[in-house]
């Protein structure tokens, strides 16, 4: 069976040398605030204590684009940091949250003094880059649950107020009304949204967040 990945990230995280945690620079953001923007440099990654955390980009006609969103005990930002280039989308607070920054200096201090840990790093990385190919191959498939959970998220947290319809939702992360609308039925018998007419209700965001990690592990 399958680990929780938001579990293995934690158990990574506590497994750290004390020193190490301790040195771990506590980052504080009001929801909307900028972590990094696309195009700067990486000096380190990031742990989240707690909140949301938002990946997105302009697309080729000035819209805002989303590509993934990270609830607490994953880590951001590490991909640039291993590959060692410049950050290649904006990381926002969808809620007021809390991070770590690892205190790492370079790749290499990871590399040779805790090989553990950059295995779990590559290894998330692996695991992206599959996600990437198979949303790529098919856009209307297993991904699209997870991308239709990801711009639930956002636009939940980015105007919760705002009755999205099932066709903006499909519209902002390229899926089908009818698929949108099968995959809000499917979360609903599970619990993980309600529906009172046009309005979406999320009861525990990081139910459907682990709901989500658990279901692109599992597929």
């Amino acid at each position: 069976m399958l680990l929780n990945l938001k579990q293995e990230c934690l158990n990574i995280y506590k497994n750290l040398p004390l020193e190490i945690q301790e040195k771990s620079i506590k980052i504080e953001l009001d929801k909307g605030e900028v972590l990094y923007q696309k195009g700067q440099n990486p000096k380190s990654f990031f742990f989240i204590k707690e909140g949301l955390m938002a990946l997105t980009d302009l697309s080729p006609n000035g819209n805002e684009s989303l590509l993934r969103v990270h609830g607490e005990s994953f880590f951001i930002g590490h991909r640039s940091f291993i590959v060692e280039e410049n950050y290649h989308a904006n990381a926002i607070a969808l809620e007021d949250t809390v991070l770590l920054k690892m205190p790492f200096s370079d790749v290499n201090d990871v590399l040779i003094n805790h090989p553990y840990l950059f295995k779990h790093l590559t290894q998330m990385i692996g695991r992206d880059l599959r996600m990437a190919e198979e949303r790529i191959n098919d856009l209307t498939g297993k991904r699209v649950k997870s991308r239709i959970i990801d711009t639930l998220l956002f636009l939940k947290k980015r105007d919760p107020d705002y009755p999205w319809t099932r066709r903006e939702i499909g519209d902002f992360c390229g899926a089908k009304t009818e698929t949108v609308t099968r995959v809000l039925g499917e979360l609903e018998k599970k619990s993980l949204l309600t529906k009172q007419g046009r309005e979406i209700f999320i009861p525990d965001f990081e139910k459907l967040i682990d709901y989500k990690m658990d279901s692109e592990l599992e597929s």
